[in-house]
C-alpha cells in the first residue's frame, strides 16, 4: 500500500508539470515555426534582390549599348562604302567622332587631361618626365591618352608626360 501511495504522489506532480509545460511547448513550437518562416522569407528576399540587381545591370548595359547603335551603324556604312574619296572618309570619321562625343555627353562621361593642367596622381598616370623651362613644376606637358570620368568617378586615368 505504501508503494501505491508513493506512485500516486509521483504521478500527480508529473501531471501538474506536464500541464504547466504544455503551453510552453506550444509557444516553443510556434516560435520555431515563425523562425522557419522568417528564414524562408529572408532566403526568398536574397534571391529576389539578386535577380533584381542582375536585371538592373542588364538593363543599364542594354541602355548604354543602345545609345552606341547609331554609331555602329555609321561605322558599318563607312566600311561598306565603295569608291569614296579620302575627304569623304575624313568627313564621315569626324561625324562618327561627334556621335561618340554626344553619347558620352548624354551619359555624363567627360574627358580630362589637357596640356597645361596640374598633374594629379589620383587621375593622371605619368608615363614620361619632360624638362621644360616654359612649364611649371608638375604640369602636364604631353597627353598620350585622355582620361575619362563619370561625374566624380574616374573610369580611366589620363596617360601624360609631366614637366619638371
Amino acid at each position: 500500500m505504501k508503494k501505491e501511495k508513493n506512485i500516486e504522489q509521483v504521478e500527480e506532480p508529473q501531471e501538474e508539470i506536464t500541464a504547466e509545460l504544455d503551453p510552453v511547448v506550444e509557444e516553443l513550437k510556434a516560435a520555431k515555426d515563425q523562425l522557419l518562416r522568417l528564414a524562408a522569407e529572408f532566403d526568398n528576399f536574397k534571391k529576389r534582390s539578386q535577380r533584381e540587381r542582375e536585371e538592373a545591370w542588364l538593363n543599364a548595359k542594354a541602355e548604354l549599348f543602345k545609345a552606341f547603335l547609331p554609331v555602329m551603324d555609321n561605322f558599318t556604312r563607312a566600311a561598306e562604302a565603295e569608291a569614296t574619296t579620302i575627304e569623304d572618309y575624313k568627313k564621315g570619321i569626324d561625324m562618327i567622332l561627334e556621335q561618340f562625343a554626344g553619347v558620352f555627353a548624354a551619359n555624363e562621361v567627360a574627358a580630362f587631361g589637357e596640356v597645361g593642367e596640374a598633374f594629379d596622381p589620383n587621375c593622371h598616370n605619368a608615363v614620361m618626365h619632360i624638362e621644360d623651362e616654359k612649364l611649371g613644376k608638375n604640369v602636364i606637358a604631353a597627353v598620350y591618352s585622355k582620361g575619362y570620368r563619370v561625374k566624380d568617378k574616374v573610369i580611366r586615368d589620363a596617360m601624360v608626360g609631366v614637366a619638371n
